[in-house]
This record gives C-alpha cells, sequence and structure tokens, in this order.
C-alpha cells in the first residue's frame, strides 16, 4: 500500500474508534461521558478489556466489546439494561461465586457506566 494511502486508512481507522460519546443514552438513562470516567476510577480495565478506556486492555475476565449485542449477561441474565445495571452494581446476588467484586457502586454510577458500554 502506498505511504499516502496508509496516512488515509490510519486517519479513518482512529476516527472510527474514537467517536464522540453522547451525554445521554436512552435505554439506560445514564450518561455514557460519566460511565467511562467511572470505569477508570472504579479499575475495570484491571480485569476487562473495555473499548476506548486507556488502560482497560486485561484479559482476566471477558472484554466488554460490543457488549449491547451479546444475548447474555455473566452467562445466565438477559441482554437487559436493568440487568446489566444489577451485574454491575452488585455481582455477587446474580453469581455469589463470580470473581467480580462488588465495589461500591451506586445506582446512577451503575446506570452510568452500563450507558458507556452500551453507547460502544
Amino acid at each position: 500500500m502506498a505511504p499516502a494511502l496508509r496516512g488515509v486508512a490510519l486517519l479513518l481507522l482512529l476516527a472510527a474508534c474514537d467517536r464522540p460519546l453522547p451525554e445521554h443514552e436512552p435505554a439506560t438513562g445514564g450518561n455514557p461521558r460519566t460511565g467511562k470516567q467511572l470505569i477508570q476510577k472504579f479499575g475495570c480495565g484491571s480485569c476487562h478489556t473495555v473499548p476506548e478506556v486507556p488502560g482497560a486492555n486485561a484479559t482476566l475476565a471477558p472484554s466488554l466489546e460490543k457488549l449491547k449485542s451479546r444475548q447474555f449477561l455473566a452467562g445466565r441474565l438477559t441482554n437487559k439494561p436493568e440487568n446489566l445495571q444489577k451485574w454491575i452494581q452488585k455481582p455477587r446476588t446474580v453469581d455469589p461465586k463470580t470473581a467480580m467484586p462488588d465495589v461500591g457502586l451506586d445506582q446512577q454510577q451503575a446506570r452510568d457506566i452500563a450507558a458507556y458500554l452500551y453507547s460502544r
């Protein structure tokens, strides 16, 4: 590929990866921008790969890429906003043996994180 075409391809790829976040995600009622910040603050990337979150490229737990297109969450919950929020906020109420920690999120924080994950 010619150098000029490689440069254009790289710019297109970067533009697609870093699309702006909306302030509101209708399905969850959360703020994806805040959700992204919370993912960083609570260290979700120390276990998961999370799209477009700097440093969130761990492989200990499942990748959170394309989460919105999955049928199930945590292997047992139908992928619906309220179930994702429950899993994020209180994972051990869904699966008492999960390795996912309860990091003390409140309902709005869980809603915002779900909004971020659904917006990607």
